[in-house]
């Protein structure tokens, strides 16, 4: 969702300096974003406190002019402030207004407003011109061979996205993806492959357990080895996670599962994009964990998702 804003700044500075986690910063260097990497991932205890006291350090060198706050933790505008970053552009969340410069104000009402959106107009504060047509669109390179280790040469792969660890809720039913996982291998003769992290392996272990069918399990590769793997599935199914979005920002037809969450905030866009709800009467609550019978993921039935994917079935091909 931030793909358009980082392409605008890349255009419009001289050196840009991108601040946040290792893996999405490969990601970002194998799809030719020419920007200088300054990785941060902040370890839990007494050591994270010297993480950040570094990261603050390395940030001070680059002698930014401004530096734009895409994340709305207060861990991020204290960091900036520490580094002595003049002009501090970013929303008054999590208690930060006094460590910002350049407060922006919330497109209300807030909770209609889909987060590329919000991304953009702290962009447009900072001076810069809108997105073009194509921004959000991601391209990786492969190293010959390289793919074909991760993923054998097949026409048929089906990506799956079943986890979300931190989110239990988001979650649609093991038994659920089970079934639509057999109906896509016996109607479409799909190949099914469960993506994830490390955390969301037990869910697809149990998913595996549950199919009639084999599937390969590709839990905990690296964030820039997945965009790899996800360019050689045929269509894409997933959780409202992030996932769902790298899948369509490589132009993969993708459909999205959506329960306690928000589509009109979070869903990828994109004419090969689909999104799918039973519009339960609770839903969106926002919920991690959901305090009565999870119906709104429970309802939602693999053959109601198989009848949505064949509208995506254009795109496939």
């Amino acid at each position: 969702m931030a793909l358009p804003v980082l392409r605008v700044i890349q255009r419009s500075c001289k050196r840009v300096v991108l601040w946040g986690p290792p893996p999405y910063l490969e990601l970002l260097a194998t799809s030719g974003l020419a920007l200088n990497c300054l990785p941060y991932q902040r370890r839990h205890g007494i050591p994270g406190i010297s993480d950040a006291i570094h990261a603050a350090a390395d940030m001070r060198r680059f002698r930014a002019d401004a530096i734009l706050l895409l994340p709305n933790s207060f861990e991020s505008a204290l960091l900036a402030t520490i580094s002595g970053i003049p002009r501090r552009v970013g929303y008054a969340t999590d208690g930060r207004e006094l460590l910002l410069t350049d407060v922006v104000s919330e497109v209300r009402p807030k909770h209609i407003v889909h987060e590329a959106d919000r991304f953009a107009r702290l962009a447009e504060q900072a001076g810069f011109v809108a997105a073009g047509p194509n921004d959000h669109q991601l391209s990786i390179s492969s190293p010959d061979n390289h793919t074909a280790k991760i993923l054998p040469p097949c026409s048929k792969y089906v990506g799956i996205f079943a986890g979300s660890a931190n989110d239990p809720a988001k979650r649609w039913p093991v038994a659920s993806f089970a079934h639509l996982i057999n109906l896509l291998h016996q109607e479409w003769r799909m190949h099914p492959v469960l993506f994830g992290n490390n955390a969301d392996r037990s869910v697809n272990d149990a998913i595996i357990a549950a199919c009639k069918t084999k599937v390969t399990n590709l839990s905990g590769i690296s964030l820039t080895d997945l965009a790899r793997a996800l360019m050689q599935c045929r269509m894409v199914v997933s959780n409202d996670t992030g996932g769902a979005h790298l899948s369509a920002a490589l132009g993969r037809p993708t459909a999205v599962l959506f329960g306690p969450t928000d589509p009109t905030r979070s869903c990828p866009r994109g004419d090969h994009v689909v999104q799918l709800s039973t519009q339960h009467f609770c839903q969106p609550c926002g919920y991690d964990d959901c305090p009565l019978d999870h119906a709104c993921m429970r309802k939602l039935s693999p053959d109601q998702v198989l009848t949505k994917l064949e509208g995506l079935s254009w795109a496939a091909h």
